[in-house]
Formats: C-alpha cells, sequence, structure tokens
C-alpha cells in the first residue's frame, strides 16, 4: 500500500490588490494519491494555520476536471503577471 504527494504548496489569502498576502497565515494544499484502501483513491488536503487539517476524496472525474480548469486559467494568464 501506498501513499503518493504529487503537490504540496503553502497558499496564501489575496490582500486588497488580489496577490497573495504573505503576512497572513497559510494554508497548505496537499493533492495525494492512495491506494490504502486497495484500489487507488485521489484527495485534497488542506491544512490550516494551526494544523488542522480537512481531506476531501475527489473521484477521477472530478480530479481530471480540477486538471483541466487549472491547466485553463494557465493558458488564460500566460503566467505574465508579476
Amino acid at each position: 500500500m501506498a501513499t503518493t504527494s504529487y503537490f504540496e504548496e503553502d497558499l496564501y489569502p489575496p490582500n486588497d490588490d488580489g496577490r497573495a498576502d504573505k503576512s497572513k497565515p497559510s494554508n497548505t494544499l496537499e493533492v495525494i494519491v492512495s491506494n490504502f484502501h486497495g484500489d487507488h483513491q485521489i484527495y485534497l488536503k488542506i491544512t490550516d494555520e494551526s494544523g488542522e487539517g480537512k481531506t476531501l476524496h475527489l473521484s477521477k472525474e472530478q480530479a481530471k476536471s480540477l486538471s483541466d480548469g487549472c491547466e485553463s486559467a494557465d493558458l488564460y494568464i500566460g503566467y505574465d503577471n508579476k
């Protein structure tokens, strides 16, 4: 049985100009795949500044939709903002 983390980043709330406000507490977002229960499952884990975590299950379709949405947003903005 294996659990693999594919993404883990600290995310910050936006300030008044819409950019990440690193002076405020962050939340950590993690994308995890696990076969602990006998078949592969995908999870999002969100942990707040106090260490309190919440784990959410994604179906294969939801994971694909999230991936497509992130890719579309990336293509739209082209990461030309600073």
